[in-house]
């Protein structure tokens, strides 16, 4: 789970080079390293569900992860489009670069979570 923090640590980035306004060649670096974090995320993520959930009840968690973070895309895009119309783009992109961190850093905070280690094979 701390390789999964660490990974969402890369999140930020590419909002961040925006508002810094940084060039295309650095603003196509910044979305490849975004996206490693992400693979490594949802790499790291599913390995976690699939090995601490019990095998009865992993479909059902599972949907429910899946239905939790995909399901709110379309709301998270409406609201979004509201706030950036009312508190302007730069100023959202920011919002979205601190919560970025502050949810990595509160993951790895979280001894529980940091700690998380891996299962004996299941037979």
């Amino acid at each position: 789970m701390a390789a999964r923090a660490v990974a969402m640590l890369a999140y930020p980035l590419y909002p961040l080079s925006i508002v810094l306004g940084w060039p295309v060649w650095l603003l196509a670096i910044a979305q490849a390293e975004v996206g490693a974090g992400i693979g490594v995320w949802g790499f790291m993520w599913a390995t976690s569900v699939q090995t601490q959930v019990p095998g009865e009840v992993l479909n059902r968690v599972h949907a429910y992860g899946v239905a939790g973070s995909v399901g709110m895309y379309p709301i998270g895009s409406a609201l979004a489009g509201l706030a950036v119309g009312a508190f302007g783009t730069d100023r959202m992109l920011l919002v979205g670069v601190v919560v970025g961190f502050l949810t990595a850093a509160a993951l790895l905070a979280a001894r529980p979570l940091r700690t998380l280690g891996r299962v004996p094979t299941r037979s």
